[in-house]
């Protein structure tokens, strides 16, 4: 789902992007952002890119087989901050048989000061094959709020990105922790003296509980309560710019989930172990 976050935010980012949020969500800064002098278009941002993955994980759980991941997001900078919207989905290659098919609709507000970046949003998950008259959730939403840190200023260049953030689905009465770790390895730098090559590698982990996760989809509200983790590595190659293409596997894990209780609790979907592999190529203009 949405970056990255996180996926926008979907686990492919993340787990994805996050992606989870995410996925989607990642960054930092050394010093406080200009205040804009006058509202114009070369301020304007926009990146996007395209990409598939094996399998659609999300905060540890299997929601779809091999799928297309489109993304495209905009960003402007007003006194200071740094506004930004977007759009992410999940297309099974094998349609409604593939699994979950959705859309996510995001924005949020990012604030930079010296080495830490605030971040606050709010995101729109849609399925647009499900719907409530069979008991299937159609839609549901959350509101975030999270920080990174860049370290290069404290490790000699080097910046892991801690990042942690908080997640509430008052749809689904749902609360989510999550933390994570990346770094881009120079290994072209390092190894075959050309800098578009390098290894971005991805580590989070994040506890999830959930008093209805089922959503206001007319059955009987079902609970749940899990932790899940997951790290991904990937090849990427800058063949501009303004593009870069990647690929690797990801892994994730979880434990709980109320697996074995009576059958008011929700039955999470998937294995609790997962390996799966992934790529896309990035725009940004």
């Amino acid at each position: 789902m949405v970056a990255s976050a996180v996926s926008a935010f979907g686990q492919a980012d993340v787990e994805s992007s996050s992606a989870s949020v995410a996925s989607t969500l990642a960054g930092g800064a050394s010093a406080v952002r200009d205040i804009a002098p006058e509202m114009s278009l070369s301020l304007l941002s926009v990146s996007a890119s395209v990409g598939y993955e094996s399998q659609y994980m999300f905060r540890g759980e299997k929601f779809a087989g091999h799928s297309i991941q489109p993304k495209v997001e905009f960003a402007y900078p007003v006194y200071g901050f740094d506004i930004y919207a977007g759009a992410w989905a999940n297309t099974p290659v094998e349609g409604n048989k593939g699994g979950l098919t959705e859309i996510d609709i995001y924005g949020g507000v990012n604030y930079y000061y010296k080495s830490m970046r605030l971040d606050v949003g709010y995101i729109l998950y849609y399925y647009p094959d499900s719907d409530q008259t069979h008991n299937k959730l159609s839609r549901d939403m959350e509101v975030y709020v999270g920080g990174a840190f860049d370290t290069s200023a404290y490790l000699d260049g080097i910046n892991l990105n801690p990042s942690a953030y908080y997640f509430y689905n008052w749809i689904l009465k749902q609360q989510v922790v999550e933390i994570s770790l990346s770094y881009s390895i120079p290994v072209g730098e390092q190894l075959l003296d050309d800098a578009r090559f390098t290894l971005p590698v991805s580590v989070y982990g994040g506890y999830l509980t959930s008093g209805r996760k089922n959503g206001d989809n007319g059955s009987p509200d079902s609970g749940v309560s899990y932790f899940y983790w997951g790290v991904s590595g990937d090849i990427a190659f800058a063949i501009t710019d303004y593009c870069t293409i990647s690929g690797g596997i990801r892994y994730s894990m979880r434990e709980g989930g109320n697996e074995g209780d009576p059958v008011d609790h929700y039955p999470l979907q998937g294995r609790e172990n997962n390996l799966w592999f992934g790529g896309k190529v990035d725009f940004g203009f």
